[in-house]
């Protein structure tokens, strides 16, 4: 057998221990930079990704703001609209008020132009009152002769009876001497019974004349009014009630001469005291309230003295009767002196009425304890219409 001494391998050069360490400590350092580099690379991402947050909430408060904005945008746009429809509110509310003021500044003229058309018919009725009434006529002398015009009176009666209407029954009657009053007191039928009333006076002084009335209320100013002039004429007014006379016609009716006040026996007499109505209440809105409340407490006081007074009754039993709407039979009204007679088959051809009422009493004075029929309301009614128990509402 024999060696091939000729190929001999190669055998690696083992290190020695330095070189080993040394070559460990360059991998360790290598090791050691590679992993610096990773944590550097992973500072990096995390920064990144830090950085990408903050980018996100930057994104997120940004879309926050932008919601904020177009919340503000919606309100502001909700409030512009509310204010729309306040204003579109107070523009109606504004031709509401525009169109009650002119509906009012309408009925305002409407009211002025029947005023005015009320007016005109009255001077036309005053002119031809006056033409007809006039003397001495056209072309005569100036001097007053009662037995001409006596005769002239009579000649226009005899016109009256050729051909009869309803104007000329009002002048028969009103040369009769017979005023009516048929209808709630307002300013216009106050105004005309108080001129008839006074020219009547002025055509003859001695001579009393007849009021019928059948009045329901009305004005306290124009009732005073006409009561005054009652109280102001001289002659005797007989007053004559029928239907229903209540408040200022229960007032009028009872303001007559003593002895001449009668009633139907189908009328009906309620007293109340003096209230204001609405109207009154508008017109006077504006005046204070002390001055407005001493002013009724004036006409309350100045009636109840001129029922107790003219009555002769107790002043509480007055009282009692003017705190509420008690409607008095014509027996009733006549024990508490309102009236003096009661008419049972009322006035016709037959009765001889000018000679009743025309009389006069000797002094021209009531004295209620000089009649034999007075009896005090509370001993004349029976039980069911004592005192407490008459007719109220």
């Amino acid at each position: 057998m024999s060696l091939n001494l000729g190929y001999i391998p190669k055998v690696p050069f083992e290190e020695g221990p330095k070189q080993h360490k040394e070559k460990e400590e360059e991998e360790d350092q290598e090791e050691d930079q590679e992993e610096e580099q990773e944590d550097q690379e992973e500072e990096q991402e995390d920064q990144e990704e830090e950085q990408e947050d903050q980018e996100e909430e930057q994104e997120d408060q940004e879309e926050e703001q932008e919601d904020q904005e177009e919340e503000q945008e919606d309100q502001e746009e909700e409030e512009e609209e509310e204010d729309q429809e306040e204003e579109e509110e107070e523009d109606q509310e504004e031709e509401e008020e525009d169109q009650e003021e002119e509906e009012e500044d309408q009925e305002e003229e409407e009211e002025d132009q029947e005023e005015e058309e009320e007016d005109q018919e009255e001077e036309e009725e005053d002119q031809e009152q006056q033409e007809q009434l006039s003397y001495p006529p056209q072309g005569s002398s100036s001097e007053y002769d009662p037995q001409a015009r006596e005769k002239s009176s009579e000649e226009s009666y005899s016109e009256v009876e050729k051909e009869i209407t309803w104007v000329e029954l009002y002048y028969r009657l009103f040369f009769g001497r017979y005023i009516f009053l048929g209808r709630p007191l307002e300013k216009q039928p106050a105004d005309q019974i108080m001129k008839c009333m006074i020219y009547l006076n002025q055509e003859d002084k001695t001579k009393g004349f007849f009021f019928f009335l059948s009045c329901r209320g009305g004005g306290m100013k124009q009732g005073v009014a006409v009561y005054d002039v009652m109280q102001f004429v001289t002659g005797d007014i007989s007053t004559i009630g029928y239907g229903l006379n209540a408040s200022m016609g229960a007032f009028l009716l009872h303001g007559g001469a003593f002895s001449k006040r009668a009633v139907s026996e189908n009328a009906r007499v309620m007293m109340h005291q003096p209230r204001m109505s609405p109207y009154d209440h508008r017109r006077y809105s504006g005046i204070e309230s002390g001055s407005d409340a001493d002013n009724m407490n004036r006409l309350r006081t100045y009636i109840l003295e001129t029922y107790i007074r003219r009555t002769g009754e107790d002043p509480e039993l007055i009282e009692y009767l003017l705190e509420r709407d008690i409607y008095l039979q014509p027996e009733e009204a006549k024990n508490v002196n309102l009236i003096d007679e009661i008419t049972v088959e009322g006035f016709d051809d037959s009765t001889n009425i000018s000679s009743f009422y025309n009389h006069k009493d000797e002094n021209d004075v009531y004295e209620k304890d000089k009649r034999s029929d007075f009896v005090p309301i509370s001993k004349h009614l029976d039980e069911s219409l004592s005192q407490k128990n008459l007719v109220c509402c």
